[in-house]
């Protein structure tokens, strides 16, 4: 009786393996449709791109030739409504962006 125990016990373990690897327990990401805000319509930008070594900082420090004209967090919210589904932490080496370009 105890093997037949150890038998199912070890059959439904596998079961719920090959499950959980086929067709997953969690849920899919959807992505929803993405609209061009406000932000981005209005907001001068430059298509850059991305070098090894370069961060989005570095970048329009270069451009401004001098620091920072704006927060950081106001640059990372504009570079990421311009580049809709890109994170400024995750730039790519030989991908052009559009980098926001600020007055001084």
């Amino acid at each position: 009786m105890k093997k037949l125990i150890r038998v199912l016990v070890f059959l439904f373990l596998l079961y719920v393996v090959y499950y959980d690897v086929a067709k997953g327990t969690l849920p899919t990401q959807t992505n929803a449709p993405v609209h061009e805000t406000e932000t981005a319509k209005r907001l001068p930008y430059q298509i850059i791109e991305i070098k090894a070594g370069d961060t989005l900082v570095s970048i329009v420090e270069q451009q401004q030739k001098g620091p920072l004209p704006v927060p950081i967090d106001t640059l990372i919210r504009d570079f990421e409504s311009l580049n809709p589904g890109v994170k400024a932490t995750a730039l790519q080496i030989g991908k052009s962006y559009k980098i926001p370009v600020y007055r001084k």
